[in-house]
């Protein structure tokens, strides 16, 4: 599940395509495809489409996506940044055997309720907590 936009979002890929699905209404659980996005229009390497399996995802900035390519095959995948529009900004190859690689789709996101380890303590002591 991915924020986008302010609203509830979904990401489900399939061979080379990767929907983004936006819930539109959350009373009638209305959803819509906001982007398609298609990795074969992409200039990726081959090391990065040959039966290209996507296990992990995550959205950055609201407007990127981290793709976890795994290959279907014992060999090496790689990481693949792009927008929700399909342009491409980056990749990196995995290394067979070299390195593992834990992808999480969470991120750290500030949040506007003060949690009360992070407020100022009594006698003017500081936060438990200061941040990173």
């Amino acid at each position: 599940m991915l924020e986008i936009e302010g609203k509830l979002a979904s990401c489900s890929s399939h061979g080379t395509i990767i929907d983004v699905w936006v819930m539109q209404d959350y009373e009638a659980e209305d959803w819509a495809l906001k982007y398609r996005i298609d990795l074969l229009t992409m200039p990726l390497p081959w090391f990065a489409l040959p039966e290209f399996y996507i296990p992990e995802m995550a959205l950055l900035n609201h407007r990127e996506l981290l793709l976890c390519n795994s290959m279907s095959t014992p060999g090496p995948g790689c990481l693949v940044h792009c927008d929700i529009d399909g342009k491409l900004i980056g990749y990196f190859k995995i290394k067979e055997g070299k390195h593992t690689i834990y992808f999480t789709k969470h991120y750290f996101q500030e949040s506007i309720i003060p949690l009360p380890f992070s407020e100022m303590q009594e006698y003017k002591e500081p936060p438990f907590f200061m941040g990173l």
